[in-house]
């Protein structure tokens, strides 16, 4: 079987193929060509294609564990969680690892196998190899880089010039190692490596070992790490005889495509309005919370209509309710114009575009707010001639 080390260069927008201890790389497309059709292949995923991260979270159990990392990863995670799948790979010291890659990645390398007759069956991290014990603490010094593997607290690949970075972030707890690993091509730079962490970090690191790399290829078994679960899992075929009932089946299926094409115009109808009522209320969101991220578009508009907030505030709603009634209570409305307003979820603070004929009309309407029991200052004013152009601030945290 064919053990490859797969990456996708976004320079060149291809996949690059190269043996897992070589340098020479080449494109999907040249190195399938030397392949029979349906050559099964094992794929070793570029440590820069994906990212591994370690959490520490208390009082949940392996069985919902695969429910609870997208929501503790969220906030680490530049798009939506439903563009990453998530995959949990063990523990350590009571601190989860989880691979994190790109779903339109994976998605793009099957297409790419597939194209080219290509069955791949694993895919499996490149770090994952380095440290399959999750004991040892490693750095392996590569021709552009290195990887680093402290099992509990980082594993990955980062450039050299963010390896001092790095490594004082894992050392900033001033944690104490009792050995640590450094492998490489050859001897001197792991020399001035062993050098660098003596005198960047003394006392942490107890003893230091230096080894260099094996040039063969590691041996992969059965066990390995495969990033291929869930919708990529690879489902083997196996040949069973025929049954009786399957032309039953094919009548049956038959029939259903005839039912399903004969839905299709109306459900089409239905999904374009939905869009479109989708898109609305996004905008919608965006105009009245600017700059806020939407994760779950349902479940922010209830909270925002219900003023729940995970602070102790006084809310949208409650601010716009007594702006409101002040507004209304002192007569405002043909002395003051409000044009526009937007509200900081963090802060909890609304703000006020108004237009006022005069400061004391702008100051009465503070006044009323205040006497309402809400914070409220008048963060800016300018006269014009027609008037006083204001911002006012109501709430926010104290």
């Amino acid at each position: 079987m064919e053990i490859v080390k797969v990456q996708w260069n976004t320079l060149v927008g291809s996949w690059l193929v190269s043996p897992i201890n070589g340098q020479q790389s080449q494109t999907l497309e040249q190195w399938a060509q030397g392949l029979a059709d349906l050559t099964q292949v094992k794929m070793v995923l570029s440590a820069t294609n994906y990212a591994v991260h370690w959490l520490s979270l208390p009082g949940v159990s392996s069985r919902h564990l695969n429910k609870v990392l997208p929501f503790a990863l969220e906030e680490s995670l530049i798009e939506e969680i439903n563009n990453y799948l998530i995959v949990p790979a063990g523990q350590v010291n009571k601190r989860y690892r989880a691979y994190v890659v790109a779903n339109d990645l994976i998605e793009r390398l099957l297409e790419n196998c597939q194209l080219h007759h290509i069955v791949l069956t694993e895919l499996i991290p490149e770090t994952w190899l380095l440290n399959t014990d999750n004991k040892t603490n490693l750095i392996v010094r590569e021709e552009y880089g290195y990887f680093i593997s402290f099992p509990g607290q980082f594993e990955g690949f980062v450039a050299e010039t963010a390896l001092t970075p790095t490594l004082e972030s894992i050392f900033s707890k001033e944690v104490s190692i009792e050995r640590l690993q450094l492998k490489g091509r050859s001897v001197d730079p792991l020399q001035l490596l062993e050098t660098t962490l003596e005198t960047s970090f003394p006392g942490q690191i107890l003893h230091i070992d230096k080894q260099l790399l094996d040039e063969s290829t590691p041996e992969i078994s059965s066990k390995a790490f495969n990033l291929l679960v869930g919708q990529f899992q690879t489902q083997s075929q196996e040949d069973k005889p025929k049954a009786w009932w399957r032309p039953l089946v094919a009548m049956a299926a038959t029939l259903l495509v005839i039912w399903t094409v004969m839905l299709y115009t109306e459900v089409n109808t239905l999904k374009s309005q939905s869009n479109q009522v989708q898109q609305q209320s996004i905008a919608l969101y965006k105009q009245l919370f600017p700059g806020e991220r939407i994760r779950a578009l349902e479940r922010q508009f209830r909270e925002k209509l219900s003023g729940e907030s995970s602070v102790d505030s006084v809310g949208f709603l409650n601010s716009t309710n007594k702006l409101a009634m002040a507004y209304h209570q002192q007569n405002l409305e043909k002395n003051i114009n409000l044009s526009s307003m937007r509200f900081n979820d963090r802060l909890q603070e609304l703000t006020i575009e108004v237009h006022a004929a005069n400061l004391d009309e702008l100051q009465k309407l503070r006044q009323a707010l205040e006497n309402a029991g809400i914070q409220a200052e008048i963060a800016t004013a300018t006269n014009d001639k027609d008037g006083v152009k204001g911002r006012l601030r109501i709430g926010g945290q104290s």
